[in-house]
C-alpha cells in the first residue's frame, strides 16, 4: 500500500492503536446507513497526492452517482493491526489497498472476501493488466521504481540502466537506495541483481550471494538508505547525492516543478497495489460496488490523469493523451522494457527454511548493513 511500501515484516501489533483503528473505522460511519441513505463504505486515506488523486477520479464522482458515501480513515495502513482486526471479526476499512508483497499475508489469513464480477462493466475484468484480476483482489494501480539523477551535477549525461547507476566512474558522485529491510518495498535487490548483470527474464529467484556481492561494491559510494518516497529526490536536490533510486511520481512531480533531476524508463521496477474487500466487511456490497466503478476507464483515466501512476484497467490510455500516457509505466512504450516485481516469488517460503524469501532477504541484509 503507498501509504509505506515498507512491508511491515517485524511489525508491532499494539492493542492500543488495534482498538482505535477499529473505532476510528466505525465511528467515522463504519456502520452502514450511518452517514447516508445509500449506506457507506470505509477506505483507508493514503493523504498526499495519492489520496487526492483518488478522491477526484474514484470516491467523489462515485459519491455522486451513487448516493453512498466514502468514509476516508487517516493513518498508517499496518497490515498486522488490519489482520488482527479482522481476525477480531472488526475490520476497520471495508475496502483497502494492500501493497502486492502483503497480500499473501491476507490470503494466508483468510481475510479477503472473493471480489463480485457480475457487478463490473463487461469486459473491464479482461482489460485489467499487465497483472491479472483475481478472484479475491485487483490491481489497483502500478508505480515504478527508477534510476533517477541530478541533471545539475551530470549535464547532459543520461543514465540508461542500474549499470549505470553502479558506474561512479562513469557518473561519478554518491548514491541513495531504499533499505533492504523493506524486502520487496524498495526493490533494492532486484535492482542489485540486474546492476550486475542478471538478465531481467534471470531475476527470479533472486541469488542473494550475487546481489549482496554487487551492494558491496557500491556500498562505499552509498550516502545512506532512503526512508520516504520524497527523501531521494530531496537528496538529489540538496546536493547529497547526484543518482538515487527513486518511484517515477515522485521524479516526475520534482521535474513538473523546475527541480534539475531526470529519470530512465530501462529496466525500472514495476510495482503495483491492489484493492480488496475485508472479510467479514459491514459495508461490503456498498465496497463491491466502489470497486466495480473505480475500475471502470473514464475513472481510471482521470486517476492516471490525477497523478503519475499507471492505471490498472489499460482501457484507459485509449482516453489518456500521448504527452500523459508517456509519463505513465505501464504505457506500451515504457512498460516494453520494466520488469515487473514477482510477489508470488517474494512470499514463496524460501528453499530449505520455514521463512519467506522476503524474510530471508531482511534478515541478510540486516547482518550486511552492521558490517
Amino acid at each position: 500500500m503507498m501509504f509505506s511500501r515498507k512491508t511491515v515484516l517485524g511489525a508491532v501489533v499494539a492493542v492500543g492503536t488495534l482498538l482505535t483503528t477499529v473505532a476510528c473505522g466505525s465511528g467515522s460511519g463504519g456502520g452502514s446507513g450511518a452517514g447516508s441513505a445509500a449506506g457507506t463504505v470505509v477506505v483507508p486515506d493514503p493523504g498526499g497526492d495519492l489520496g487526492k488523486a483518488m478522491k477526484k477520479a474514484f470516491f467523489d464522482p462515485f459519491e455522486k452517482k451513487t448516493g453512498i458515501d466514502v468514509v476516508l480513515s487517516p493513518g498508517e495502513f499496518d497490515a498486522a493491526v488490519v489482520l488482527t482486526g479482522v481476525k477480531a471479526g472488526a475490520p476497520a476499512f471495508d475496502l483497502v489497498n494492500i501493497n502486492g508483497a502483503v497480500l499473501q499475508r491476507f490470503r494466508d489469513g483468510s481475510a479477503l472476501e472473493p471480489v463480485d464480477y457480475k457487478l463490473w462493466q463487461a469486459g473491464v475484468r479482461d482489460k485489467i493488466a499487465p497483472v491479472k484480476a483475481a478472484d479475491d483482489s485487483v490491481p489497483a494501480y502500478y508505480i515504478s521504481v527508477v534510476p533517477a539523477w541530478s541533471t545539475g551535477k551530470l549535464g547532459d549525461k543520461a543514465l540508461n540502466s542500474w549499470a549505470d547507476f553502479w558506474d561512479v566512474a562513469k557518473f561519478p558522485g554518491k548514491r541513495t537506495l531504499a533499505p533492504g529491510s523493506w524486502g520487496a518495498g524498495g526493490a533494492t535487490f532486484e535492482i542489485a541483481a540486474l546492476a550486475d548483470g542478471v538478465a531481467p527474464k534471470d531475476l527470479y529467484p533472486i541469488d542473494y550471494d550475487r546481489a549482496f556481492a554487487s551492494l558491496d561494491r557500491l556500498k562505499p559510494n552509498l550516502v545512506k538508505y532512503w526512508e520516504t518516497g520524497a527523501e531521494p529526490i530531496q537528496l538529489l536536490t540538496g546536493g547529497q547525492v547526484t543518482v538515487a533510486s527513486a518511484w517515477n511520481g515522485r521524479v516526475a512531480g520534482a521535474k513538473d516543478k523546475g527541480a534539475p533531476v531526470a529519470g530512465t524508463w530501462n529496466q525500472s521496477i514495476l510495482q503495483y497495489d491492489n484493492w480488496a474487500i475485508l472479510k467479514g466487511a459491514k459495508n461490503a456490497a456498498n465496497a463491491q460496488k466502489l470497486l466495480a466503478f473505480m475500475m471502470e476507464s473514464q475513472p481510471q483515466a482521470e486517476f492516471a490523469k490525477a497523478i503519475t501512476y499507471s492505471p490498472a484497467n489499460s482501457a484507459a490510455f485509449d482516453l489518456l493523451p500521448a504527452d500523459r500516457s508517456a509519463l505513465l509505466p505501464t504505457s506500451p512504450e515504457n512498460v516494453a522494457s520494466a520488469v515487473t516485481q514477482n510477489y508470488d516469488w517474494w512470499t514463496a517460503t524460501a528453499p530449505g527454511t520455514d521463512k519467506s524469501n522476503e524474510e530471508v532477504a531482511i534478515e541478510r541484509w540486516q547482518a550486511w548493513a552492521s558490517k
